[in-house]
């Protein structure tokens, strides 16, 4: 019996493994999209209300791209290396996110869809978990 315990042990690493590793390139491609519909002003993944062309929202919008840079650059930078540990430090500042922009939406008194809240959850426990369970 220990053998067929251990085939099973063995089925859901590896399916958990993968499932996160779908889950990690599933939230680069969210974050990219977000990225895009923002700058060219389509609302439909982050909402940012009526003020959308205030100078203070554009801020935000090239945040959002410049951290999706700044994603890829880790990324490629963890894959030629070939360590992902990385990826867990990015996941605990796209965690920090969402305390940042309410701070900033309270000191230039804008209003911040909860969306941003949501997004920067899912993709940084996204890069948190496929940096702590992803070894080669």
């Amino acid at each position: 019996m220990s053998t067929i315990a251990s085939i099973r042990f063995k089925y859901v690493k590896n399916a958990l493994k993968y499932g996160i590793e779908a889950n990690y390139y599933l939230a680069i491609l969210i974050s990219f999209m977000a990225a895009v519909m923002a700058m060219v002003g389509n609302e439909s993944f982050l909402n940012t209300g009526d003020d959308f062309h205030n100078p203070l929202i554009n801020n935000l919008k090239i945040m959002l791209a410049y951290m999706v840079l700044a994603e890829f650059s880790v990324f490629g930078f963890c894959f030629i290396k070939r360590s992902y540990t990385e990826l867990v430090l990015v996941g605990i500042f796209l965690l920090l996110i969402p305390g940042e922009l309410k701070f900033y939406a309270q000191i230039n008194h804008l209003e911040i869809d909860n969306s941003f809240d949501v997004f920067f959850l899912y993709t940084g426990l996204s890069h948190l978990f496929y940096g702590l369970f992803w070894k080669h």
